[in-house]
């Protein structure tokens, strides 16, 4: 792979050394991270940074998990990247930038419209010659991939969609209350709701590899039952584990999250919360 690709590479993983097959030189394209552990990729939520997961890296570590957050263009350390707001164009990236050399084994994790990336990811990489597909995919407070969204929200007026995503939850009320900051998020936001509300798999579409699936017993977004629908999606195995809280029920339930991880990717039949210092 040229340098260019691997500069392109290193921004959409900006918290993580990889190795470069077997020249020990860092970069992001190679077949392991540092720790030669099973990797997951995770792709936030609509207007989210990679820096939401960064918090996920330690606690993952510990349960010999390697969490690699994944940084789309547009956001975060990436501000001055135009943002994509076609899901054909984020998957082609995605998988020529970032997970074109992945031998694997890695999983790929994704919340609200991340999961929908992950999965269009998975999907994609099935169908190329040559790729590695993820062993597991992880979505979380999110709908199954062929269905549609019920409230399209991209084309709110400003004051309209602040006061939804305030009803969400997932933003303090400080920052939804800063009109500067504001002028910066809100155009970041309504390009990820276009490519989440703008896409939708096929009604048969089917990834081979099994799919865990997380919900927040009291996400009015996204209630459990439909999140129990990404079982139409696979062939292989289907789980569902719902946990307290609203739609972003991650932010407190990270460390019952990453145990189910760890049990799935390590084979063990479960794993409850870690125990010990944080």
């Amino acid at each position: 792979m040229s340098r260019q690709n691997q500069d392109h590479g290193a921004r959409w993983l900006p918290w993580t050394e990889r190795t470069t097959g077997t020249t020990g030189k860092t970069g992001t394209t190679g077949t392991t991270c540092a720790t030669g552990l099973p990797r997951v990729y995770c792709i936030p939520f609509a207007g989210g940074s990679s820096h939401f997961f960064r918090a996920w890296t330690e606690p993952a570590r510990r349960r010999s998990v390697e969490v690699v957050p994944v940084e789309l263009p547009g956001h975060g350390t990436r501000l001055r990247d135009p943002l994509l707001t076609d899901m054909a164009a984020m998957v082609d990236a995605l998988c020529e930038e970032v997970l074109r050399r992945e031998s694997g084994p890695f999983a790929i994790l994704g919340h609200s419209m991340g999961a929908r990336i992950a999965y269009a990811v998975a999907e994609e990489l099935e169908r190329r010659p040559g790729a590695t597909p993820p062993v597991r995919l992880f979505v979380s407070g999110a709908q199954p991939a062929a269905a549609a969204e019920p409230r399209p929200l991209h084309g709110l007026p400003d004051a309209a969609l602040v006061a939804e995503l305030s009803a969400m939850g997932g933003t303090p009320p400080e920052i939804l209350a800063n009109a500067e900051l504001m002028e910066i998020m809100l155009p970041v936001i309504r390009a990820d709701l276009t490519l989440l509300e703008q896409w939708r798999a096929p009604a048969r579409s089917r990834v081979s590899c099994p799919i865990t699936a997380f919900a927040g017993r009291d996400d009015r977004v996204v209630p459990a039952e439909l999140t129990a629908g990404w079982a139409d999606h696979t062939s292989a195995s289907f789980a569902l584990h719902v946990h307290p809280g609203d739609h972003f029920f991650l932010r407190q339930e990270m460390d019952g999250m990453l145990g189910r991880i760890a049990a799935d990717l390590h084979g063990r039949p479960g794993d409850g919360p870690e125990r010990g210092g944080m």
